[in-house]
């Protein structure tokens, strides 16, 4: 198991309260998934409730 500063994410260059515009489409993206979703939990084959029309398993799922 990874725990704290050993695994590198965007996290690691943009501070938690970063305006940029990519953190911000992505907070943007992200806030519409969920919404989506309702906070259920999406099984593999269905369809990615983002719109694209791939099964979860090949949009977000991977």
């Amino acid at each position: 198991m990874v725990i704290g500063t050993e695994r590198t994410n965007w996290y690691s260059d943009h501070p938690p309260a970063c305006t940029c515009a990519a953190c911000t489409a992505r907070a943007a993206s992200q806030r519409r998934f969920e919404a989506e979703t309702g906070g259920r939990k999406i099984g593999r084959n269905e369809r990615c409730p983002c719109g694209s029309g791939k099964k979860y398993k090949k949009c977000h799922g991977a």
